[in-house]
């Protein structure tokens, strides 16, 4: 009986030692890889990336998949637009009577900047010249003329007048100096890059604060200057990030001008009676003048036709209020019975009245 509780015990003892060893040898096989993950700075090629054992490549490359990429965020030009609450350049023309300088009211607008504009001085009169006096017999002896030049003693019967050696009383005031003439004004086209196609554009009193082709938004206020001509005064100028490619076929104008250039249809015009969306279309003028802008221009194929359209040149849109400000060269003038091609964007039907059209580009007269 002892003897068999002998073996017993051994038994268990040995069945005891039996389970402790693996156990203690797998988590020492196991602890040097699981501290290498947990901690970057122990020793190992898993270099602290989570779940990756100490042999296997960092699909990263070493770098952490988290870290933003460092390539620069490109601007919105839209949201910067809108951040600054700026118009474009033509809404400022539009809107010209709530922007005056004078009021102390302000505004942004933006735009493309365009050529340096020189406006020529104004021209200085003429020196009234003396009358000729007569010769006549009885008539008093001729008065030698009055010029600004050098002056011949014979003709005074002595020294030139307000030289060292002449009298007192015989020095004869010459005409006065013309004023110098007035410096020429020089402005800026800034130029509307969201309708017109670059026919549209104000005077902008720039100087160097940008060069032409930059996109900015210029804060400021209408002025007037000494011929009464209008130009924007800016006070703040910011550069805003290029404005997105135009669709348009037809290259914009040198600079913006309302002045009608003439040339030829280009291949493939239709006539209005027969237009489509983003055709180039040509007209004439069949209808009364409009009364205001933004009425529209009654048009046909030819003179005499019934009117099939409302043709809406760039820009033509009614001031708020009624209170236009607009100066005679910043509408377009069209004459009856003359030809004209525009390329134009959707058309907008009606039932009861013409189809409205919108002009994209200028109106140019077919030659």
């Amino acid at each position: 009986m002892v003897r068999a509780l002998v073996c017993a015990a051994l038994c268990v003892a040995c069945q005891g030692q039996a389970g402790e060893a693996p156990r203690g040898a797998g988590s020492a096989s196991r602890g040097p890889v699981e501290a290498a993950v947990r901690d970057p700075s122990a020793g190992g090629t898993g270099g602290g990336v989570p779940g990756l054992a100490s042999d296997e490549p960092d699909p990263s490359g070493g770098r952490d998949a988290r870290t933003k990429s460092d390539e620069p965020e490109l601007p919105d030009p839209g949201r910067t637009i809108a951040e600054l609450n700026a118009m474009p350049v033509w809404q400022a023309v539009v809107d010209r009577a709530q922007l005056l300088g004078r009021r102390g009211q302000r505004g942004v607008v933006y735009g493309r900047v365009g050529p340096v504009l020189v406006v020529p001085a104004p021209v200085s009169p003429a020196p009234v010249s003396p009358a000729p006096v007569s010769s006549a017999p009885g008539s008093a002896a001729p008065v030698p003329p009055i010029d600004a030049g050098v002056r011949s003693p014979d003709a005074f019967g002595g020294a030139p007048p307000g030289s060292a050696d002449a009298g007192a009383g015989s020095a004869v005031a010459g005409p006065a100096p013309l004023p110098p003439a007035p410096a020429q004004p020089t402005y800026t086209w800034l130029v509307d890059d969201t309708e017109g196609n670059g026919a549209l554009g104000i005077r902008i009193a720039l100087g160097d604060k940008a060069k032409q082709g930059d996109r900015i938004a210029a804060g400021g206020a209408w002025q007037l200057d000494a011929e009464r001509r209008w130009f924007w005064k800016p006070e703040t100028v910011q550069l805003l990030p290029p404005a997105p490619a135009s669709d348009l076929k037809e290259p914009p104008p040198a600079e913006p001008s309302h002045a009608i250039a003439g040339g030829s249809a280009p291949p493939g015009a239709r006539p209005i009676s027969l237009a489509r969306d983003d055709d180039a279309v040509y007209f004439q003028i069949v209808g009364p003048l409009p009364g205001s802008d933004g009425d529209g221009w009654q048009v046909a194929d030819q003179l005499g036709s019934p009117a099939v359209a409302l043709m809406i040149l760039p820009g033509e849109r009614p001031s708020y209020g009624g209170q236009d400000l607009r100066a005679p060269d910043e509408r377009w003038q069209l004459k009856r019975g003359q030809t004209y091609w525009v390329r134009i964007g959707k058309l907008h039907k009606h039932t009861d009245r013409p189809t409205t059209v919108n002009a994209r580009t200028a109106p140019i007269r077919v030659l």
